[in-house]
């Protein structure tokens, strides 16, 4: 017999219940019982006719297993989110119960499924203390509750907002994160009374505000924002300056091996950032560099830099740890020059004078001539002398004389001529008024004075820098010669020789440059809108194509567009507003890239109209 006690120990006969076993059962699970409830339990042994003597004993069912961890995991202006670990066994599910102390008789409560662990409850006021309740509910009834006190946010401002290191068109915002804020509304107006403003999420305390207008007072306001609800407004004041961006910078007194950098100053600026390095074609001639500069500099000389090296130079503006716009420039070294018009002026028998015109930058020369069975011989001669007389030769020997400009530690490039060295004999004159009268991109046209008593003349060139020797023999009236098929921006060393029969005069020397390819004409961007540009450009005659290139002044990573011989316009899209841009262009011969010809601009509204 299983009999429930009342709380006085009474038994409740009404409620009693009798479980029948069979006789070879010696336990039994008795179910259906209230939690944290005596019970008195009766057993009988029935026989055939009898029923024994009874045994009883009484009991105490357990508690129903609580909720445990129940606990607050965020909180809002207006919500509570509550986190829980379920208790073992089955499960109707949970009641969750807020008393509402300001309204008696009133209360919040909520019947969860058994297969969640949270729940956020809304509706509630901002900055207040909530006493919450949480039964487990098992079909044998509730458990006890498991209470906590939560308190909602209080609607406050931003704390700590900064408006600071101004540039000519933008701001920079800072401020301190504000507890369970879902984003932040930042608001900028400008003194004409325009105003933007944007939403941002709930992980920012920065932004950079930018397209503002030189030189101007702006509104900047903030407000965080907690769900639908925005809170208080938090204002700041801040001026554009006038110009933060270096308007001219510029390489000058540019030598073999240094440069002489300046540009405008900045009001405000707290100092500089230069850096320097090769161009892309001479990408390995030297290491990009750069180095910070204090606001008074407007100067700087760079330094062992490498000769004939194209160099791009970026200046940014520095004002404090933000660092403001740059503005690029190029130049190129000069080359280890080599020493032109050197010739013969006369030769004997036993020696051979030379002259040669001077170089700029050079210490001094390295004059040396040789045989060709023979010893090389050299003489060093201050950079003052231009013109000396080689003794003490071989008569009737032919000899190879070399010059170079020596510049500092450095060698220029040689240039050398032959001569050959005769008896007694009357030797032959050498041409007169040598000269070059035209210079083509593929092409060089030389003059002279027709030389008397000679049968012919033979003309000699070849690459500066090395290559195949070619030569011509013309008839002894010529007075001209053009050599065709040239390449181009090089330069030739080009030698003319008298002849008479088979004995050849001794040659003079000239040196040239072909003309560089033409380069794209009035590159402009003349429609620039908040994200595009429109590039315009005066077509090259005999050109392939155009290869286009942009890039971000502050970036390295260039974007390009190959097009057809056609285009004289291009539109490019998807650029940054408020930002400057470096566009290139090169006219295209087939597989030859021509000279470049570059603008900077800067991508704003209605630039031209």
């Amino acid at each position: 017999m299983v009999t429930p006690l009342s709380s006085r120990g009474q038994l409740l006969l009404n409620q009693q219940r009798q479980l029948d076993r069979k006789a070879d059962v010696s336990s039994a699970v008795v179910t259906e019982l209230s939690p944290k409830t005596e019970y008195s339990l009766t057993l009988y042994a029935v026989y055939p006719n009898l029923i024994s003597n009874s045994e009883t004993i009484t009991v105490k069912t357990t508690s129903l297993p609580k909720v445990s961890n129940f606990r607050v995991i965020e909180e809002g202006l207006f919500s509570l989110r509550l986190g829980w670990t379920s208790p073992l066994g089955k499960l109707n599910g949970f009641k969750i119960f807020i008393p509402r102390s300001n309204r008696p008789g009133l209360a919040y409560e909520q019947l969860l499924p058994g297969d969640i662990s949270s729940h956020v409850i809304d509706g509630l006021e901002e900055d207040k203390k909530y006493t919450v309740n949480i039964y487990a509910v098992y079909p044998e009834g509730p458990s006890e509750p498991v209470s906590l006190v939560g308190k909602t946010l209080k609607l406050v401002a931003v704390k700590q907002f900064l408006v600071q290191n101004a540039t000519t068109d933008t701001v920079q915002a800072r401020w301190e994160s504000v507890k369970g804020a879902t984003g932040y509304r930042l608001t900028w107006a400008s003194p004409d009374g325009h105003i933007e403003n944007i939403n941002l999420g709930e992980n920012f305390n920065f932004y950079m505000i930018q397209g503002l207008h030189s030189g101007s007072e702006y509104i900047v306001t903030i407000n965080p924002i907690f769900g639908d609800t925005e809170g208080p407004i938090t204002t700041n004041n801040v001026k554009t300056l006038e110009s933060s961006a270096v308007q001219t910078l510029k390489a000058s007194a540019v030598s073999t091996s240094s440069a002489v950098v300046s540009w405008n100053s900045v009001p405000g600026a707290t100092g500089y950032r230069l850096a320097w390095g090769p161009t892309p074609e001479f990408a390995g001639r030297d290491r990009p560099r750069q180095l910070a500069l204090n606001s008074s500099t407007t100067e700087y000389k760079l330094k062992n830099v490498a000769h004939d090296t194209g160099y791009v130079l970026t200046l940014y503006v520095l004002f404090g740890s933000a660092v403001g716009p740059g503005i690029s420039a190029t130049f190129r070294t000069s080359p280890l020059g080599y020493v032109s018009n050197f010739k013969v002026t006369s030769y004997t028998s036993t020696s051979i004078a030379v002259e040669w015109s001077p170089i700029v930058g050079a210490t001094e020369y390295k004059l040396s001539w040789y045989t060709d069975n023979g010893k090389p011989q050299s003489q060093y001669l201050d950079r003052s002398v231009l013109s000396h007389q080689i003794k003490n030769l071989i008569p009737q020997s032919t000899y190879t004389i070399t010059i170079l400009a020596v510049y500092g530690n450095l060698e220029g490039p040689d240039i050398s001529l032959s001569q050959l060295t005769f008896s007694e004999s009357e030797p032959i004159q050498p041409v007169r008024e040598l000269k070059v009268v035209d210079i083509g991109v593929n092409s060089f046209t030389l003059s002279w004075k027709k030389t008397p008593g000679v049968s012919g003349y033979k003309i000699y060139w070849i690459p500066f820098l090395g290559g195949k020797e070619k030569s011509q023999v013309v008839p002894a009236a010529s007075t001209s010669f053009t050599m065709d098929n040239l390449q181009e921006s090089s330069a030739y060393k080009i030698q003319v020789s008298p002849m008479i029969g088979g004995r050849e005069g001794s040659p003079v020397l000239v040196t040239a440059r072909t003309l560089d390819l033409p380069k794209v004409e009035g590159f402009a961007a003349l429609n620039t809108t908040e994200s595009s540009a429109v590039l315009n450009w005066t077509r090259v005659a005999g050109v392939s194509g155009y290869l286009l290139s942009w890039r971000h002044i502050s970036v390295l990573d260039t974007k390009t567009e190959t097009l057809g011989p056609a285009f004289s316009s291009y539109k490019i899209s998807d650029l940054q507003y408020g930002r400057t841009y470096i566009f290139s262009i090169r006219p295209l011969y087939g597989e030859v890239e021509g000279p470049i010809s570059t603008i900077y601009q800067r991508i704003c509204k209605n630039l031209h109209k």
